[in-house]
């Protein structure tokens, strides 16, 4: 089934606006006077280093032109309309359209007094969003002078210090961000402080930089951003002399993280400030800790060479193992050797480091020699197995695929009791597949089906095998290895069973058979990839057949009456009167007030980690975890609402077809229809299948971006970025134009229907190629033909494999939500 984006997006989502340069470019300079100015004393002549001055933007940098731009409103145009507009356009990130909105609305001046002072405060939040600095900060001016008791009054000045220091205004912005503490104080203090302190650095003032940061810390803000400012007022504070600061930072990091890794590299960090500054013990003390607690890090293995260079002891052993995991894998054989002559003897996890050490050098015998010591003097302990397998695989490694086998059949067939044995026989007919040799690779995964039924190696052999004599045109052999595996599998596998077998079936004419297998199949594992597929062969559905009609709409009051009497029925919940409300207690929580407060100064980036950090608090709340769903839905942070919704039906165990209907939106949301439905009827594309996408590419989050850095909605690789441009002849084209929503959604159309052309118009082939590159998705379709099955079995990478049988799986509860099978 399909697991929800969620655990790694922080690291990944960063907001790329050119409303943001004006923080980051505070921030690098911070970085450089942290290094140099902090160092001078009062009480010396103090030479003040600046920023050298960005120009101040009275125009776009670039206009942002689309092929096909929104009209123009008129100065007439109806204040609330024009304001609906202009926060479509906001969300969309097309900001110039945004500006002119707004714009019309201000200059109307018997409009609605309210609907004025929103159109100048949005006005300013355009213009500071596209990058136009000067604009705002008029904008915002503007505001604050028309409109003295708008409660957004603060606000307005917070949004101004930003925009000054986009314009390298450093004492303005200081100005403002000081009267926003003193407006609204206690709410979101960290990150103004830290404003404050970016400026005064970029001043050359670095104690008032320091005093600002320190007070950034002490206030309250999500955890992983305040470690980090704690790491940085630590250097700060190291820089301008003051060590016993500098640890005291390191130390209260420590009292928070809990990752190991992590807490070993700052533990180091506090340890060579101590020993600078000449607390050896203290700080050697915090090395042994290191190694003691962390022997598996990169700083264990560089406290281990300061407490050596002093003098220190260390346990020889205790060396070998740091050694071992920081790949000095000479060093860690010689210790190891020494520690084991001295002792006369060595316990098997270590004996099993000194083998796998000898193998990395090239050592094959001795590595073999090591792990059959293993084998022959512990033979009642785990590493039992795991020697027998590290054996095989030093044979592979060496490149004697033959011994490979052969120590994994010998092992196998010997010890049938030993949990290892089924991962023995698995590997060996990997092995002989890899040899082309498809007779004994058949035979080992029919054995290993046989001997080991209860194991996921047998159920994956069997698959494996099923699948290699299918494709070799063993039709006898296939039917019975996917047979075997219909009677011991269990879920995916049972069900991709099934439906070979009801294709086999099939193929023979045997039609009756064939649906009773299909049966089974959808069955064996409700929402899943190959329950679904013999669900669509049932029922005479092609793969990604569109339904007749789309209904996007919903009766959301009564579908709310139904999923919260279902909440109340699966998580016993009591709570009188209407569910979906906040409580008290959520709308208290600080990380609730805080990310308000962000999503008010358009600082959206730290307040997505505000309440990311409180769902992860609360998500064994069933309740909790409902009303957030649906505050995040409505304040537009996607993701999280998509991941709340997720928890809940995850720990309802249930599945999305079966969950109620406001639930299953909440999950698989169609998010941007305003921009999808046009680009997908222009470019003839299913929505259904791009709302599918862009779930399983970046859960609607306009900002996402991947490990291979796609970027956006839709996921947009730079180089295909710039490639599409060229094909729409987009004007000023930059590569951080496909964050903007308006933009990303009509390049991924675009490509989308390229992809398509390209591989016959196969909706799988194409999203194979959407994923792992249209050339290779030409290929499989050429192996394969056009058979979803088989062209799922013949793609070789498997991060594609799995993209296509996500979005199969949720193009299928897309369907089931909002197509519509008969239209009249």
């Amino acid at each position: 089934m399909e697991v929800d984006k969620a655990s790694a997006h922080r690291d990944n989502r960063r907001m790329t606006r050119r409303h943001l340069t004006q923080r980051m470019t505070a921030a690098a300079l911070a970085l450089v006077m942290l290094a140099s100015a902090c160092t001078m004393s009062s009480k010396t002549e103090v030479i003040r280093i600046t920023a050298t001055p960005q120009p101040v933007e009275t125009t776009p940098t670039r206009p942002y032109v689309t092929p096909t731009p929104p009209a123009v409103p008129t100065p007439t145009v109806e204040p609330r309309a024009a304001i609906d507009d202009a926060q479509r356009a906001l969300r969309n990130g097309d900001f110039v359209s945004a500006v002119t909105f707004f714009e019309s609305v201000v200059q109307q001046s018997g409009a609605d007094p309210a609907l004025r002072a929103s159109a100048a405060y949005g006005l300013g939040e355009a213009n500071l969003r596209e990058g136009l600095y000067q604009q705002a900060a008029t904008a915002l001016t503007r505001f604050v002078q028309e409109f003295p008791t708008d409660a957004r009054v603060p606000q307005a000045y917070f949004l101004r210090g930003d925009a000054y220091l986009g314009m390298s205004q450093w004492q303005l912005a200081i100005d403002d961000f000081m009267t926003y503490l003193e407006l609204r104080p206690g709410l979101i203090d960290s990150y103004a402080y830290e404003r404050i302190g970016d400026a005064y650095l970029a001043l050359g003032e670095p104690e008032q930089s320091l005093d600002a940061y320190a007070k950034a810390a002490e206030a309250t803000r999500e955890l992983t951003s305040l470690v980090a400012l704690r790491e940085r007022l630590a250097a700060g504070y190291l820089n301008a002399g003051q060590p016993a600061k500098a640890v005291e930072q390191y130390d209260a990091i420590l009292a928070e993280a809990r990752n190991g890794p992590y807490r070993a590299s700052i533990m180091y960090q506090a340890a060579q400030v101590q020993i600078n500054a000449g607390s050896t013990n203290a700080g050697y003390a915090r090395l042994q800790q290191i190694v003691q607690d962390y022997p598996d890090t990169y700083p264990a293995y560089q406290a281990m060479g300061i407490l050596l260079d002093a003098g220190l002891s260390i346990d020889p052993y205790r060396r070998a193992v740091i050694s071992f995991h920081n790949k000095d894998y000479q060093s860690a054989i010689q210790l190891f050797n020494e520690a084991t002559s001295q002792s006369g003897s060595a316990p098997p996890e270590l004996l099993m480091m000194l083998g796998k050490a000898y193998r990395e050098i090239g050592n094959w015998q001795a590595a073999v020699t090591t792990f059959q010591n293993v084998i022959d003097t512990f033979p009642t302990d785990p590493a039992f197995g795991q020697a027998h397998l590290e054996q095989g695989r030093t044979h592979f490694l060496s490149g004697d695929v033959q011994a490979a086998i052969d120590t994994y059949l010998a092992f196998a067939t010997n010890h049938t009791d030993v949990p290892e044995a089924a991962e023995a026989l698995w590997r060996a007919g990997y092995l002989y597949s890899t040899q082309n040799n498809v007779e004994r690779a058949l035979a080992t995964f029919d054995t290993l089906g046989q001997n080991y039924p209860g194991t996921s190696w047998a159920q994956e052999g069997l698959f494996m095998g099923a699948t290699l004599a299918y494709n070799q045109g063993n039709i006898g052999m296939a039917a019975q290895l996917f047979s075997r595996l219909a009677t011991i599998g269990t879920g995916e596998y049972k069900a991709a069973a099934f439906l070979w077998v009801g294709r086999l079936y099939q193929r023979d004419g045997k039609e009756d058979l064939a649906r009773q297998a299909f049966q089974a199949a959808a069955a064996a594992d409700p929402g899943g990839y190959y329950s679904l597929r013999a669900d669509d062969l049932l029922h005479g559905r092609a793969p990604f057949q569109p339904p007749a009609a789309i209904d996007l709409e919903a009766d959301e009051a009564a579908e709310l009456a139904q999923a919260e009497a279902w909440l109340r029925q699966t998580f016993g919940i009591e709570h009188e009167g209407p569910l979906y409300p906040l409580s008290d207690e959520l709308k208290a929580d600080p990380r609730m007030v805080r990310g308000q407060e962000l999503m008010a100064v358009a600082d959206y980036a730290a307040a997505e980690d505000e309440f990311e950090a409180l769902r992860l608090d609360r998500r064994d709340d069933p309740l909790a975890t409902y009303q957030l769903a649906l505050f995040f839905r409505d304040i537009g942070l996607n993701r999280l609402s998509i991941t709340a919704a997720a928890t809940l039906l995850t720990d309802a165990k249930i599945e999305d077809t079966a969950a109620p209907r406001l639930l299953a939106r909440l999950r698989y949301p169609v998010y941007y229809k305003d921009l999808v439905l046009p680009e997908a009827e222009a470019n003839n594309l299913d929505p259904l299948l791009m709302f599918a996408l862009i779930r399983q590419e970046s859960l609607f989050e306009g900002l996402a971006t991947s490990h291979a850095a796609a970027q956006g909605l839709m996921q947009i690789i730079p180089d295909t970025g710039e490639w599409i441009a060229l094909q729409l002849r987009w004007p000023n084209y930059h590569n951080s134009d496909v964050y903007r929503p308006y933009i990303n959604v009509k390049f991924g159309a675009y490509y989308l229907r390229w992809v398509l052309d390209q591989v016959d118009n196969v909706p799988h082939a194409a999203l194979a190629g959407y994923n792992g590159g249209p050339g290779n998705a030409i290929q499989w379709l050429r192996i394969s033909g056009p058979d979803l099955d088989l062209f799922v079995q013949t793609i070789s990478y498997d991060e594609t494999r799995t993209y296509v049988r996500r979005i199969y799986e949720q193009y299928s509860v897309y369907r089931w939500l909002y197509g519509v099978e008969s239209v009249g």
